[in-house]
């Protein structure tokens, strides 16, 4: 994203990406170290697919989106 791009984004839409970002680079790490633990301590095979949902939630709005997909184990 440009210089300028950024300074045409909204405070709201400057927020959203904030998030969106802290989200996705915490959980990556999270998920990939529980996937490894889980691996080394023999709970799950290397390979295996494993169901994730993850839920966002604005308890002040009474919204929650939530987001289903399968993983795999690192080998």
């Amino acid at each position: 994203m440009s210089k300028d791009q950024r300074e045409d984004m909204t405070a709201s839409e400057m927020a959203m990406r904030k998030f969106l970002k802290q989200l996705g680079v915490t959980a990556h790490q999270e998920l990939a170290g529980a996937l490894a633990k889980a691996v080394a301590d023999g709970k799950i095979a290397a390979g295996a697919e494993v169901v994730v949902t993850a839920r966002v939630e604005i308890a002040d709005l009474q919204f929650t989106h939530d987001v289903t997909a399968n993983l795999v184990a690192p080998e």
